[in-house]
Order: structure tokens, then C-alpha cells, then sequence
């Protein structure tokens, strides 16, 4: 078939910390799978083309658009496409990409629609009570949108086909048997960058981690083993986690530093390191072939592998900047999300980290709907001993109930969640300094904000007032353009949508 992929426009949020503006690595996976079985496959990368353009998106206040418009897209889009497949990665982003898929929809009449991504598997009902798309793809895509494609191209039943969901005699969305997931992840080609232009993305500057050069987005494994109750991996990917040969990994990197200038490596992995074994010969093996890179693993990854040799090989090979998740400093909470790690061990490895040079980030969140006071003062506890020991910066997230995660059902029985637009919308304020929405029956919105600002503010003065130079190196980074933390990137990140609102705001 004639299949065209398109990355919709980036929707930001102006009051949140975490647009992540990085070439689209599913879609490129998927596309060089579809080509690999015979399709002729063409990629409309809304955001890479356009990185730098940012508007106000009219339908929503306080939400700038980044990228192509839609009549630009639609113009990109080859004429005799027979099969459309748009990416919704993000909740928040979802009633943009919905008007998206029903533009497509009116200007290829002829053309089959389906959707796949993160929003698209836990929100398959809506996507398919919302838009024309005939099928979602759930989960882990490459499989299914093949053995799809053929079955539209021999205009066969949807229902042979695992890992769907479709409408059902009654208009309803049903799925159909589950799809396994890939055993061996070598088995598939390198993502289709030549479809796209991954480099496009450098304007932009926000990559997931602080762009320390000509950066790629990589992927060494697939799937995390672990089953947070907050989180959507569970659902989208299982709990297998698979890991790619260190060899390929590293002849992929190889390759793109001929193709492509780069020099700096961002890996997307959900939890990258959880093997030992595979972590030290990925890390031996980039040091005996001495290439002059960096890499980083800014997504949050386990520390139980990361102990004893690993923390001074990890900096050899040229990773020097690395992400934790402890989420809590409450044991009982991290009990009650069955976030398995345990803190001392977490500190042993920042602490490990820290002395062979590396620059620590972890990831916290506060407002678990069954999360009390004393619990979020157990989080500050742990914030202000890791400010001392050293580690560079955090960042504290609220919780958002995303669907498809235990916790949503769980949250639901405790604070009504109904699915519209403006759920949608709340999405994005895990992230934001000015507002949040709690789902917390215990806290305020307000009150929950302000124990945000209080979780930052006790992590960084004390960080700065142990380690002053810090500060300095900040706000030279600043004056510089240069990222060397994910906050000298978030601060990258509030100039230009600054500037972005600010220009809207003197054109009208």
C-alpha cells in the first residue's frame, strides 16, 4: 500500500517545563518496518518541518502550536496515500490531533485512516467515538500495522488482525486478541530517517535531556519489567522489557555519526538500564571503539545495576547525565503505587554517580490521591538530603490520573474523572508553575501548587547554597546557549515561549 505517516504539530502549553520538541523515533521505526514489507511509505513531519514556527492554538487559551499548520500538512501529504496513520502520543494533545485526523479525513475521502500511540491504546473508545479512523493500533505497532495493511490492501475482516481495536456491529469500540510483543527487538530495521529530517531538530533545542551536540534520539530497549499503578507502560508495552544487542546499538550510533553530524545520543528508553551484564558491555565496548560522543539517559531509568564499576564506565563511554525516578520520598507510598525501588539503594547509586562526575536529575511527583501531608514532608526530607549530597536538579511533577493506568480506575473512586476536553487539558499541568489541578480530595488546587513551588524551592537554594558555583554556571549557560542540565534546557524552553506569546499578543 501507499501508506503516509504523519507527526502531527506539537502542542505546548506555555506554563509547563516539559515540551519536548525531538525527532519522531516511533514513527521513523514504523515507517522502515512498513518499507522493509514491500509499502511505499512517506512521512509528514509537522513539527520537524516547521520547528521554530510557534502560534497560539485558537481553540484553547495559554496553548501554543508548534510547526506546520494544517492546510500545510495536508499539502505534504501524497495525493494517492491509501492508508493514513497519525500518531497521538500525548493526552493533552489529543483534541488537537482529533481535528487534525478529521481534516485528513475530509480531504482524503479515499484514503483509510487508522491512529496508534500512548493516547491512542488507553483512549482507543474515544479516539474511535471521536474521529472517522476505522482502527487503533494498540501497543507496540510495527506487527500490527503490517499484517493491517494487508488486510485492507486484500479488504479482509479487521478482526484477524491482534493488537486492535475497532468498531463494533453496535458502533462500540471492541479489540481484538492481544498482540504479543516483538522477541527479539534486532529483528527490526533501523528507524526510516531519511523519510524525515531528523537535524531539522536542532533549532529547536528542547530535546528530552540537555542537547549537548548534534543530538539523536535512540533506543537500546524496549518495555520496562516493572508495574507502576501510575504509570501507561504496563498497557502500551507489557512488562517484558527486551534488549537490543549492545553491538547493533552501537553500529547504529556509528552510523549516524556519518550520516548526520551527531555527536550526542538521547536514549528513549522507558527503563534503559536493568541489567548489569548489558550495561557494562554496552559501556566497554563504546570505550574500546573510542568514538568522541556524548550520551545520556534523560527518560529516568532503574539505579539497582548502577553500583560499584558501572557509574565510572557509564562516564568513560561518555554518558554524563543520568536520570532517577524514586517518584516519593514515602516508602508508603511508594508501596502503595508499587514503585519497586528502594531509597537507600537510590542514594547509594546518586552518591556513586556523583563521584565519578556524572550530573544527577531525578523525578519526583506529589499529589497521589492517596498521599497525605506527612507524606509529601517525607519527599521534602529526601529533596533536601539529595540537595546536600549534590545531585544537580529535580523535577517534581502533580499527578495526573493517566488513562489506562491502575491509578486512574483507583482515582475514579475517589474523585469523579470525566473524559473531555478539558481532562485533556489537565494533562499538561503535571508540569506547570502557575497552575495544577489536584486529585487529592486532601489539597486544594492551590494548596497543591504551592507545595510544588515549596518542593523546588527548598531543592534549589539549598543546591545553590551548597554548591554556589552552580548558580554562576547557570545563568553563564543562559547567557550562552549552551545546556548542560535539563534546567539550562527548561529555561531555553520558557524564553521562546516568552517570545512565542509575547509576539501573539502585540499582533492582535
Amino acid at each position: 500500500m501507499k501508506i503516509t505517516f504523519v507527526q502531527p504539530p506539537g502542542l505546548m502549553a506555555v506554563d509547563n517545563y516539559s515540551t519536548i520538541t525531538q525527532p519522531p523515533l516511533g514513527i521513523a521505526y514504523l515507517a522502515a518496518y512498513a518499507r522493509q514489507h514491500g509499502h511505499k511509505v512517506a512521512v509528514v513531519d509537522a513539527v520537524g518541518e516547521a520547528v521554530t514556527r510557534i502560534r497560539p492554538w485558537p481553540l484553547r487559551e495559554k496553548r501554543l502550536l508548534q510547526g506546520l499548520s494544517f492546510p500545510e500538512i495536508i499539502e505534504r501529504v501524497p495525493k494517492d496515500t491509501e492508508l493514513l496513520c497519525v500518531s497521538c502520543m500525548v493526552t493533552h494533545a489529543w483534541p488537537m490531533v482529533r481535528e487534525l485526523i478529521r481534516e485528513l479525513a475530509r480531504a482524503f475521502p479515499e484514503a483509510r485512516l487508522i491512529a496508534g500511540g500512548e493516547h491512542v491504546t488507553s483512549m482507543h473508545a474515544t479516539v474511535l467515538a471521536e474521529t472517522p479512523v476505522e482502527a487503533c493500533v494498540l501497543g507496540e505497532g510495527e506487527l500490527t500495522l503490517v499484517e493491517l495493511a494487508g488486510i485492507m490492501e486484500a479488504r479482509g475482516d479487521f478482526a484477524a488482525v491482534p493488537g486492535l481495536a475497532v468498531r463494533g456491529p453496535d458502533g462500540r469500540a471492541v479489540k481484538t486478541a492481544k498482540r504479543a510483543r516483538i522477541g527479539d527487538p534486532d529483528i527490526l530495521p533501523w528507524p526510516a530517517w531519511d523519510l524525515l529530517n531528523p537535524m531539522a531538530y536542532q533549532e529547536g533545542q528542547s530535546f528530552m535531556g540537555p542537547q549537548a551536540g548534534r543530538s539523536m534520539p535512540m533506543l537500546a530497549t524496549r518495555g520496562c519489567p516493572f508495574r507502576c499503578t501510575f504509570c501507561s507502560s504496563p498497557q502500551m508495552w507489557t512488562q517484558v522489557w527486551k534488549a537490543r544487542s549492545p553491538t547493533k546499538v552501537i553500529d547504529e550510533m556509528e552510523r549516524y555519526m556519518k550520516a548526520y553530524g551527531a555527536n550526542d545520543f538521547q536514549f528513549q528508553d522507558l527503563t534503559a538500564i536493568v541489567r548489569k551484564d548489558w550495561i557494562i558491555s554496552f559501556c566497554r565496548e563504546l570505550i574500546e571503539r573510542k568514538l568522541d560522543i556524548t550520551w545520556s539517559l534523560p527518560v529516568g531509568t532503574r539505579s539497582e545495576a548502577i553500583d560499584g564499576e558501572v557509574p565510572a564506565l557509564l562516564m568513560a563511554s561518555g554518558c554524563h547525565h543520568v536520570t532517577y525516578a524514586p517518584e516519593s520520598g514515602s516508602e508508603g507510598i511508594l508501596k502503595s503505587i508499587e514503585k519497586k525501588v528502594h531509597l537507600d539503594h537510590l542514594e547509594r547509586s546518586t552518591r556513586d554517580s556523583l563521584a565519578a562526575g556524572m550530573k544527577v536529575c531525578l523525578f519526583l511527583i506529589i499529589g497521589f490521591p492517596q498521599e497525605s501531608l506527612e507524606d509529601i514532608r517525607k519527599t521534602f526530607r529526601f529533596l533536601r538530603r539529595m540537595a546536600r549530597l549534590g545531585v544537580h536538579e529535580v523535577a517534581v511533577s502533580t499527578f495526573v490520573p493517566l488513562p489506562g493506568t491502575q491509578l486512574f480506575d483507583e482515582t475514579g473512586k475517589i474523585v469523579p474523572i470525566v473524559i473531555d476536553d478539558e481532562y485533556c487539558h489537565w494533562m499538561a499541568a503535571a508540569t506547570s508553575l502557575w497552575t495544577v489541578r489536584s486529585w487529592n480530595p486532601r489539597f486544594s488546587d492551590r494548596r497543591l501548587l504551592w507545595l510544588k513551588l515549596c518542593a523546588f524551592f527548598q531543592f534549589y537554594a539549598l543546591s545553590y547554597l551548597c554548591h554556589p558555583g552552580r548558580l554562576w554556571r547557570l545563568l553563564g549557560n543562559a547567557a550562552r546557549g549552551r545546556q548542560e542540565t535539563k534546567v539550562d534546557r527548561v529555561l531555553h524552553e520558557f524564553t521562546v515561549k516568552f517570545h512565542a506569546s509575547a509576539k501573539s499578543g502585540a499582533s492582535r
